[in-house]
């Protein structure tokens, strides 16, 4: 028995190697990304990065939200120094909220209303903090 279990495992191991180079031949190496298509994707992320920050950076640049900063005793320098130093989630959710606010502004609003001013004073704030 112990011979005939020997070969049978044999058999089942060389079975298994065998077999896992035929299934990773099988989908044609599909799921391997090349190195352009690694390089396309950073520099998507990037871009993405660099819109997100620019989105935050133009809000912070306009006089009204200048002017409130200062109001509130907060340095807009310091933040916009901050803006590079956003990443991922954080980075996405602030430009969300840049570009709510700066579309508010541009679209002639010349009544920031309070909800208008919690929002820009939640931007600069979070961004003071993650410097």
């Amino acid at each position: 028995m112990t011979r005939r279990s020997s070969i049978v495992r044999y058999v089942l191991v060389g079975t298994l190697v065998l077999s896992g180079p035929l299934a990773y031949g099988a989908d044609g190496g599909a799921s391997l990304a090349t190195q352009a298509d690694l390089d396309n994707a950073i520099a998507k992320t990037l871009s993405q990065e660099n819109a997100a920050r620019h989105t935050i950076t133009a809000l912070l640049q306009r006089d009204e939200v200048r002017s409130m900063a200062e109001g509130y005793g907060l340095d807009v320098r310091r933040a916009e120094a901050a803006v590079s130093t956003l990443q991922g989630d954080e980075l996405q959710r602030l430009s969300l909220l840049a570009a709510d606010a700066n579309a508010q502004l541009a679209g002639g609003d010349r009544i920031i209303s309070i909800s208008l001013v919690t929002l820009l004073l939640i931007v600069i704030i979070i961004i003071l903090l993650a410097d």
